[in-house]
């Protein structure tokens, strides 16, 4: 059930909310990766399902250096996705903690889709940390860059902002978009980050009733902290993988 969500009530709800529950995983019996240009800042890694594609997820990563802006730490999870049917798209977008992200970040997911040519299925931008914040941006200006717009946006531990070199406009967001946020109890930064995105599509006038919020409790032998996202271990897979399996579960395209 999707449940209006302000800046003033999230500290309170990461108290009281529940993660998702367990779930299988399914790995895919074949994946094809292809890549571009991915030494560069608008290089892209896409994996596909053996399969058509029955959804596409556009994966951010987070700020990290040169490992975490390939998909090495984030293969896990973007093969339990594929396993699910969907096509990844992997834009590298940044090389040595660039301020100036979003257009990379766009050009790669231009090189994947125009490969791909995949069109009418359900589309979620997911991000991580500072990819979490520049998932909202992409958003923002999918529609008139020509790339695929989100039918959903989920935003794990995000950080306030993206791209650092200017400040991204967020009206142009579909006001059905659906906003999911998904959050670690042990992060320092995570109510602090989630607040600070909240007000800016506040201030967008992005509908509250539009988003979502779920909480990645920590219990005995897991502390789901900043990094946990990265983690392929059941307890990190029914807190992360399980909710965006189930925004997936009730989207349809748009």
């Amino acid at each position: 059930m999707r449940a209006a969500l302000t800046p003033v009530v999230l500290a309170a709800l990461v108290l009281a909310a529940g993660c998702g529950g367990g779930g299988g995983t399914s790995y895919p019996t074949k994946e094809t990766i292809q890549s571009a240009n991915t030494e560069v800042a608008n290089g892209v890694w896409t994996f596909l399902p053996a399969g058509k594609p029955k959804r596409l997820v556009i994966f951010f990563h987070g700020q990290g250096g040169p490992t975490e802006a390939t998909p090495q730490n984030h293969r896990p999870w973007i093969d339990h996705l594929v396993g699910r049917g969907a096509a990844v798209v992997y834009p590298r977008y940044e090389v040595d903690y660039s301020k100036a992200v979003l257009d990379p970040a766009v050009q790669g997911v231009q090189t994947a889709s125009k490969r791909l040519g995949l069109t009418g299925v359900p589309v979620i931008a997911l991000g991580y940390s500072r990819g979490a914040a520049l998932a909202v941006e992409y958003a923002a200006v999918a529609a008139k860059q020509g790339v695929p717009v989100p039918d959903a946006v989920e935003t794990v531990n995000p950080v306030p902002y993206g791209e650092t070199a200017r400040i991204v406009n967020l009206k142009p967001i579909r006001a059905k978009t659906i906003l999911a946020v998904l959050i670690s109890d042990k992060d320092p930064h995570a109510i602090d980050g989630s607040t600070m995105l909240l007000h800016r599509l506040r201030d967008a006038g992005f509908p509250g009733k539009q988003i979502e919020l779920n909480v990645a409790h920590s219990r005995k032998g897991f502390v789901a902290d900043h990094l946990a996202p990265l983690s392929a271990a059941p307890a990190a897979r029914a807190a992360y993988w399980t909710p965006t399996d189930q925004l997936f579960a009730g989207l349809h395209a748009s």
